[in-house]
Parts: C-alpha cells; structure tokens; sequence
C-alpha cells in the first residue's frame, strides 16, 4: 500500500511539474506568495535545532529564485497590493518571497542570494523580540532534546502530560511529533513551562542567538530589496486567549515599534502561526493595508481578501528539487 501511495506521488509530482499553474498561461491575474522561516546550511548546528518544516538550506533558496524568476514576474508584496487597489494592470502571474519571524539566519544567509539574483522580499519581524535573547518555544523543546534535557521536558508538570511515551529514539520527527501536540496549549503556558527547567538547568542559556538585531534588520532594509512588515510583538497567537486589550498592544504597537526603529511606514502584517480570531481580524484590517496567512493557496484576482491573502509554505522535504518545487507552485 505505501509503494502505490509513493508511487501516486511520484505521478502526480512529476504532473504538476511539468503543467502546473505556474506554467500556464493565465487570462487573469494571479499571484503565488512563498512563506519561508529559516534558510540553513544542513551543517549548520542551528538547521538540528529547528522544526523539519521551517527551513530550507542556501542551495535549495536559490535555486527557488532561479526557478521563480524564469516563470513569474517577481514584486514586492507592497508594490503588488499598491497596484492592486489603483486599479493598475497587474502581471498575469506574480510571484512574492515573505520570510516570517526575523531570524538571524535570513540576514546572514538570504539577502546574500536576494542581492546576488536582485529579488525584492518582504519580512515580517517579531517587532518586541528584534535585538533580544527571545528564543521561540519550538526551538527551546527541540534544544533540551538534543542536548540531554529530555528529563526536564519528561518530568515537568504540564508538558511532561503531552511527551511522546511509545517512542524511545528521539529524532527530527519525534521532536516534530511532540510539538505539534503542545501547540494545543496557549504560548504563555509553555514558556511558563519552559521558566520553570530554566530555574532547574543552565541547557537553554546556551541557545545561539535567534533573531537579528535592529541593525541587521536595517541592513536588510537599506539593501532596497527587503520590505519590513508587522508579525506583531511577541508572537502570540491573535485568538481567545488574548484579550482585546493584548490584541490591540500586539497588532497597533508592533506597527509604532517597527515605524520608530526603521523610519518607515509599516502597512502590511503577518498573522502568526496563522491564527486569528474575528476581532484580531478586524483590528488588523483597520491598521494595515494588507495581511497574510498560513493558508495554502494561490491568490486569484476574483476571490481574494487583501487582509486574508493565502501563502505557500516552502520547507526543505517538500521543495528540495525543481521537481518538488514545481508541484507545489501548482498546489501539491
């Protein structure tokens, strides 16, 4: 059963490759928008610590540039949502690279291969979190597990309930495994977990930095091809476990940070981890001129919300070959 599943795959892979959206000619406007976290080397120390869906290595990305610049014309995500609200003629088939988050690793690894091939990207920065020690939860977890603190993780009162019992090797996967059941907890809970084995153990202390500094970040913006948005100013997840008061502080103030630090308007947003309720939605759409999501897909010119647009997420398993890439540019 699981060779006729790899072999259905693989068809449909090699389909989508060769006559995919992104190869077809369009009678209307479309545009693809690329989500991506981390860009990493694989002997890097840091590409072992991170979620197997949030990086892609340096060969990988530019190839994906290459790729994007011979079949779509490649825009800023600002200059895209400008023509689109004057009524400007659009090109038939856009592309726009996004990165989320602000990470170290896209200052020393991305805007290189941005430069060396002049593609314009947007990134949404953790506006609080800029020029801090701040480490993401995933990535504390996945460090105490590849550093012999499985036991602090295991013996903790909350998040020892959701550890993983059936599994003795502790891997990538099995990492990946125990994360997604914790993202049913609020973040405040874990990193009061997380505090908690910080008091027991010096591990997390020796984290490598995470996110830029605001000098890198203005590096990234005076190299005139990096646009900076809003992924508010901490990171929390815009839904009912925020208040309306959080929600205004981490959505309105996220902007004035950002607009104080870089001297420039910030007008576009990034939800995070894709989660938001009616309110966060509301207040986003009131504040800024264009938002986007986690949801995969393609934006079409006839069914589309400017402050819901949809993205395709790009990760090294799924995106590692032109192949792999071209199927999912069509959706695969």
């Amino acid at each position: 059963m699981r060779f006729l599943k790899n072999l259905a795959k693989s068809i449909l892979t090699r389909l989508a490759y060769h006559y995919g959206h992104h190869r077809r000619q369009h009678h209307e406007p479309k545009l693809w928008i690329l989500m991506y976290h981390r860009i990493l080397p694989t002997d890097d120390p840091r590409y072992h610590i991170e979620e197997p869906g949030m990086v892609v290595t340096p060969e990988t990305f530019e190839m994906h540039l290459q790729e994007i610049k011979r079949y779509f014309t490649v825009m800023r995500l600002q200059d895209w949502v400008d023509a689109q609200e004057s009524g400007a003629q659009l090109p038939l088939k856009t592309c726009v690279v996004t990165f989320d988050d602000g990470w170290m690793d896209n200052f020393e690894y991305a805007l290189p291969l941005l430069k060396k091939h002049q593609v314009p990207a947007t990134l949404f920065a953790v506006a609080e979190k800029i020029d801090t020690s701040f480490q993401f939860w995933p990535n504390m977890v996945m460090w105490l597990l590849f550093n012999a603190g499985e036991t602090f993780l295991q013996q903790d009162p909350l998040l020892g309930k959701y550890y993983p019992q059936d599994k003795s090797i502790i891997d990538r996967e099995f990492a990946a495994e125990y994360i997604r059941k914790l993202k049913g907890l609020s973040d405040k809970d874990i990193f009061t977990a997380l505090a908690r084995i910080k008091e027991q153990s010096n591990l997390l202390q020796a984290m490598p930095r995470a996110l830029m500094n605001w000098n890198e970040l203005k590096q990234m913006q005076n190299s005139g091809l990096v646009d900076i948005g809003s992924h508010t100013c901490s990171h929390k997840r815009l839904t009912h476990h925020l208040g309306t008061e959080e929600l205004q502080h981490e959505i309105i103030q996220s902007r004035e940070l950002l607009e104080s630090q870089l001297e420039q308007k910030i007008n576009l947003f990034c939800f995070p981890n894709g989660d938001y309720n009616r309110i966060a939605l509301d207040l986003v759409a009131a504040t800024y001129k264009a938002a986007v999501t986690t949801q995969k897909g393609i934006v079409t010119y006839n069914n589309f919300s400017l402050h819901e647009l949809k993205r395709i997420g790009l990760h090294q398993q799924v995106s590692g070959t032109k192949r792999d890439f071209g199927a999912r540019l069509s959706g695969i």
